[in-house]
């Protein structure tokens, strides 16, 4: 049994679950004792952050590890292209996601209080993103994902980003113009058999979070 520690909240759990579904593995989720980070579960996980995953005496801690890890131990369907020279590719692009756009986005959740926002940031952050997804459109040509129409390790991550996205835009309102190749590839990829009912419930699990944030 493949064991997850891991929240519906987490974008990183989200992008393992896809995994999980597209490779038709079963698992089971398994919420950090106390929270991540606390002492508790800092005894399993050294690292105090999720996901994580335990498979036959081993722990994994890092999404890209265990994204690589399940790649391996079921290589059907293979989810990193043939050759070298392309593999080297979809792994870039992976990690300029989890750089270069991911952190943009969570830095907006310190923003969610109404009487801590700072229109500055929010408008200064804004524009780096739009500048980040300007980049994406320079670096990618989507067809209809990043590997063609095979399902790749770098789309995973992306399916609960533009969940994120949405969700920023109409909370906080700003303008963000995505070029077209990139909207056309967001709706493919959150369309995708395996993305598709993952994507949903992670955007449920977003708005519930993000309702009682602002509750409190």
């Amino acid at each position: 049994m493949l064991l997850l520690y891991d929240l519906a909240i987490s974008s990183y759990g989200c992008k393992t679950r896809i995994l999980f579904r597209h490779k038709g593995l079963e698992w089971k989720s398994l919420n950090p004792p106390d929270g991540y980070g606390s002492p508790a579960y800092c005894k399993i996980v050294p690292s105090g952050t999720i996901p994580a995953l335990l498979h036959d005496g081993l722990t994994i801690a890092e999404s890209d590890a265990i994204a690589e890890y399940l790649n391996e131990l079921v290589p059907v369907p293979a989810m990193l292209p043939l050759s070298m020279q392309d593999r080297a590719r979809i792994r870039a692009i992976s990690r300029f996601h989890d750089t270069r756009i991911e952190p943009l986005l969570r830095a907006f959740f310190g923003q969610l209080a109404p009487a801590n926002r700072n229109p500055d940031f929010i408008a200064e952050n804004a524009a780096l993103l739009q500048r980040r997804f300007d980049q994406l459109a320079q670096m990618v040509t989507p067809s209809p994902l990043l590997d063609g129409t095979d399902l790749s390790l770098a789309d995973c991550g992306f399916a609960p980003s533009f969940a994120i996205l949405n969700c920023l835009r109409g909370l906080f309102g700003f303008e963000l113009n995505l070029p077209s190749s990139i909207t056309t590839y967001a709706a493919n990829l959150c369309a995708h058999p395996s993305v598709r009912d993952e994507y949903k419930a992670y955007v449920t699990a977003l708005d519930d979070w993000v309702a009682a944030k602002l509750a409190s």
